[in-house]
């Protein structure tokens, strides 16, 4: 008896919380939902590749509780998005209810099917919500991108996935890019030795995750971007979100080649490395580079791991920003002859502790075995080495190799004096200003903008002799008689 008293008296609470439940539920064709969007948007999306999820918010402002009897896609199966509600998925989804003063998110996705064509293309489709009767509607607006795409077609052991320049562009020796539409790199795209790779103004490649590009010993690279129409290496997403964030794809390899690899006008991003320049490591024996790597008007920013990473390199870098990286954003090994000439070096990681310094220069590197020491020469004029740290250079050396370096006519933020080393010439050492705590130089460094303000410290601190032909800064204006350091010149 007692067990069917409690059976009975679970039944009555059963029943009664149902009927609440139901008498809880408005059939009024005044029961309205409201959305956190009217227009849900995907920023280019390239053909072939699914978009990254964006959400929105159904809300229930009516006491009752509402049962949508129907949410769909507009497009039915034929729709490029999907979404996901309450945990289900697909193109729609039956009698969602939401209590009264509540919510729920519903999660779009989308594929853009490939038209090949140069142009940017716009797909439309709207969620739709039946409610008492009301119809209710959600924009779905993504912009697609059809590209070309290079695809890793061989596994070798010791090398990553990769793919070779020649499997797209056969029989020839100089390859120009196009540049009507991005190029979306999967794993590695290799140049092959021999072949010399134009990349030319305009040019947007896009790398998928552990992708880069590798010149291989004796082949060439060329990037010749111009002032407004750079050419851009970044990872391949293109919302807002990605735009700066690190570590989305691996990094830019250059062995030695016959001449002098280039980027011009060159913007480089959210990798891990940005360019790794090595000579080419052949039966435990590593060369000097015949040739130099070449940085015009370059932009190396936002890495998770450095900037530039040499292994016996020479550089020649002019007018060229080095911007944000968990580790060096230079890091010069072993020997080469390296120069820096009105360049701007600023190292304020926001992704975490930073152990390292801005620069780090040493005439010796190790790869297991081997131990390998060369004769280095680095050169820095003009230029500014500043950071979030209180040490922003590290320097180590072995006698066996000459080890050269020099600060002329720069500002560097180091505890090291000139007392105790004789790297220093006419520079301006841990300099600070009244302008902003750490920053003497930079205009505004929430926005990245390292552009000059009127009382920074480089203005007018550099030497028109280091200067000679880089008449014109990075921004395109003029250097005077005074030229400021760094890679922009103070414009009222």
């Amino acid at each position: 008896m007692k067990n069917l008293g409690f059976f009975l008296l679970i039944s009555l609470i059963t029943v009664f919380f149902s009927c609440r439940r139901e008498d809880d539920l408005t059939t009024d064709s005044s029961a309205r939902l409201s959305f956190s969007l009217d227009t849900l948007t995907f920023d280019t999306v390239f053909t072939q590749l699914g978009s990254t999820t964006e959400r929105f918010t159904i809300r229930n402002n009516n006491d009752q509780m509402v049962r949508i009897s129907s949410i769909s896609l507009r497009e039915g199966s034929n729709s490029q998005f999907r979404f996901n509600v309450d945990g289900i998925s697909g193109y729609s989804v039956k009698d969602l209810e939401i209590r009264g003063g509540d919510s729920a998110f519903v999660f779009v996705e989308v594929t853009v099917d490939p038209t090949n064509q140069s142009s940017p293309l716009v797909v439309l489709d709207a969620i739709e919500f039946e409610t008492n009767g009301n119809h209710q509607e959600v924009i779905l607006e993504a912009w697609g991108q059809d590209a070309y795409y290079y695809t890793s077609l061989y596994d070798v052991p010791g090398f990553p996935p990769l793919s070779f320049i020649s499997d797209y562009y056969p029989n020839q020796i100089n390859v120009l890019l196009p540049n009507d539409k991005p190029h979306v790199i999967f794993d590695y795209l290799v140049v092959d030795s021999l072949v010399n790779l134009t990349i030319q103004e305009g040019t947007q490649i896009h790398f998928y995750r552990d992708g880069g590009l590798w010149a291989y010993r004796g082949s060439n690279l060329q990037v010749q971007g111009t002032m407004g129409n750079e050419v851009v290496f970044q990872g391949y997403r293109t919302e807002d979100y990605y735009n700066e964030l690190p570590g989305q794809w691996d990094r830019i390899i250059l062995n030695e080649s016959p001449r002098d690899h280039v980027f011009e006008y060159a913007i480089i991003k959210n990798g891990y490395i940005g360019i790794s320049a090595e000579s080419y490591y052949l039966d435990g024996n590593f060369q000097l580079a015949p040739n130099n790597l070449v940085l015009n008007n370059t932009v190396i920013q936002s890495m998770e791991g450095l900037g530039l990473l040499t292994r016996n390199y020479n550089v020649k870098a002019n007018n060229s920003l080095f911007v944000d990286a968990q580790n060096q954003l230079v890091a010069l090994l072993g020997g080469g002859d390296c120069d820096f000439i009105h360049c701007t070096l600023a190292n304020y990681w926001s992704y975490g502790n930073r152990q390292e310094a801005t620069v780090y220069a040493s005439n010796i590197f190790e790869i297991s075995p081997y131990q390998v020491v060369g004769d280095l020469d680095v050169y820095f004029g003009n230029s500014i080495i500043y950071g979030s740290g209180s040490e922003e250079l590290e320097a180590d050396s072995v006698d066996d190799g000459d080890f050269n370096l020099l600060f002329d006519h720069c500002a560097v933020r180091t505890e090291l004096t000139e007392s105790e080393v004789s790297w220093f010439s006419n520079t301006l050492i841990n300099p600070e200003s009244d302008f902003g705590y750490g920053n003497p130089f930079f205009l505004n460094l929430g926005d990245d903008d390292f552009s000059l303000y009127s009382t920074s410290v480089a203005v007018d601190a550099g030497d028109p002799n280091i200067t000679g032909a880089l008449t014109i800064d990075l921004a395109g204006n003029t250097r005077d008689n005074l030229p400021d350091i760094g890679s922009y010149e103070y414009i009222p």
